[in-house]
């Protein structure tokens, strides 16, 4: 097993704050509609009910057209939002689904829990807008590019006519382009959240401080075995002490056993508009035959492929398999915009190839690598 991040953090302030609108009238003379920025009713902590966001994001290639879609939709929450004069704090845990499709093909990630989340930021306001800069939400979400998240966001919210219910809703569209590359990419984002006020009353757990506090050792290292072993056993004492509902074993599950994830260098694709970083690898030679297995850090998306020592020029990887979340992908051979490669070096324990072009399922979807490098010892 290896050691893995448990969060990777996305700033999706905005792609979490957009929920349907409950029955209760909204009430506009609470917001100040006149460029003030007077949020008394704001103010004080807010908990999460649901939230629901999709993403949809195009780019253009010299000519090629590469899309993906991203819904993400809460199944369930124990969070809040706490906001101050100009600054809010995040805390507990929420759990979500999610579906990724590239270029017509659908990647389904599994149902996440994240627990003992925290997180903080800024933010100001004009009439009925807000502007963000922060973490409001974290995800583990594997092989989505999280660029187009990165960015200060704006947003609108409401708050009920009894002041209990507060609503965020975004609409939102974003372009970037790359000089250097030529890349331009085009990003619509739309979601929403609904928050009511109160404190969550349910009992708490005597062990679950000390468990907070050994995950918050190991996130800001994720490299220390030490730390990963501290977060363990926080963890198993208070599953002993206070039970689980699955969400701390799946924690568990993905620490692993806290040992080093081997790697032997670079080696990634960009599927679509995703990029795949394969950071667990396996690289050996049997005979004259150099053979790399890779895997992503949330163990989604695996990939295979052989070559012969000493062999180089185009083509020379054989048996090639990208597998996302079970689906299997091979080159294709349809003629057009073949999946070719290019292996500069296989000896003296160095491998260095590029691969890209059309990979296909048995199902006849295919997919768009580009970008793919391989740069690694043996």
């Amino acid at each position: 097993m290896e050691m893995k991040k448990v969060f990777a953090l996305f700033c999706l302030f905005t792609l979490l704050t957009a929920f349907t609108c409950e029955n209760e009238p909204l009430d506009e003379d609470i917001i100040a509609n006149n460029g003030a920025t007077s949020n008394i009713e704001l103010l004080g902590e807010w908990n999460l009910v649901e939230f629901e966001v999709e993403t949809s994001t195009t780019s253009e290639l010299n000519g090629t057209e590469f899309s993906s879609d991203v819904q993400i939709f809460s199944t369930a929450a124990d969070y809040t939002v706490n906001f101050t004069a100009n600054m809010f704090t995040t805390n507990g845990s929420h759990s979500y689904s999610s579906l990724v499709v590239v270029n017509g093909t659908e990647i389904p990630n599994d149902p996440t829990t994240l627990s003992n989340v925290s997180g903080n930021g800024t933010y100001a306001i004009e009439g009925n807008e807000m502007t963000v800069e922060g973490q409001f939400f974290e995800f583990n979400l594997d092989g989505v590019d999280s660029s187009v998240f990165g960015e200060e966001q704006t947003l609108l919210f409401q708050i009920s006519a009894d002041g209990q219910t507060l609503t965020f809703i975004q609409n939102e569209t974003q372009t970037t382009n790359d000089p250097t590359s030529g890349l331009e990419t085009t990003s619509v984002i739309e979601g929403f959240s609904v928050w009511t006020r109160g404190t969550i009353t349910e009992d708490t757990c005597p062990e679950e401080e000390a468990t907070n506090a050994a995950a918050d050792a190991y996130n800001a290292d994720t490299t220390n075995q030490e730390l990963c072993n501290a977060y363990r056993e926080a963890l198993e004492a208070q599953i002993a002490e206070c039970g689980d509902d699955g969400s701390l074993q799946a924690i568990l599950d993905e620490l692993g056993d806290c040992s080093e994830p081997s790697a032997n260098g670079e080696l990634r694709v960009t599927a679509g508009t995703l990029t795949l970083e394969f950071v667990d690898q396996t690289v050996t030679l049997e005979g004259d035959v150099i053979t790399v297995e890779g895997t992503s850090a949330q163990g989604n998306y695996e990939i295979y492929f052989q070559v012969t020592e000493g062999d180089t020029g185009t083509d020379v990887l054989q048996n090639f398999v990208l597998t996302l979340n079970g689906t299997a992908f091979f080159p294709s051979t349809q003629g057009f915009e073949d999946f070719t490669s290019e292996t500069t070096v296989s000896s003296n324990n160095v491998l260095q190839a590029t691969f890209f072009g059309i990979v296909e399922n048995a199902d006849g979807g295919d997919l768009s690598l580009t970008q793919g490098v391989a740069d690694l010892t043996y």
